[in-house]
């Protein structure tokens, strides 16, 4: 099989919905010709697909094929994984305050990147 940065499946994964390109492009702060580059390697591996905006006929979005969703849903639980393991001997006390200034640095970053 080729080889993909996943960056593109991830993307769509996290937003767990269909995406036009430049919301892709947004959410990974790049130009949108990186993502179409991209994409037309996706599509061609059929690990992603263009679909019609049903609230726009005249747009399309991309969304995960099921060979998509698998591919980054394996990248996802390898990637994980390996974090879990790199925790493995941490205090219960220590990984719930990991847990939770993780998930106050996600939200501060998506909050960042709504305002950009």
């Amino acid at each position: 099989m080729e080889s993909f940065d996943p960056t593109v499946l991830i993307t769509l994964r996290m937003a767990d919905r269909p995406l036009r390109v430049g919301e892709i492009a947004t959410r990974m702060q790049v130009v949108g010709p990186h993502v179409t580059r991209h994409l037309h390697d996706l599509e061609r591996a059929d690990l992603v697909r263009r679909v019609t905006d049903p609230d726009d006929q005249r747009a399309r979005l991309v969304e995960l094929t099921e060979k998509g969703a698998d591919a980054s849903g394996r990248y996802l639980e390898a990637l994980l994984g390996w974090f879990a393991e790199a925790i493995a001997d941490w205090s219960e006390e220590d990984k719930t305050a990991f847990g939770r200034l993780l998930s106050r640095f996600v939200d501060d970053l998506q909050a960042h990147l709504v305002r950009d």
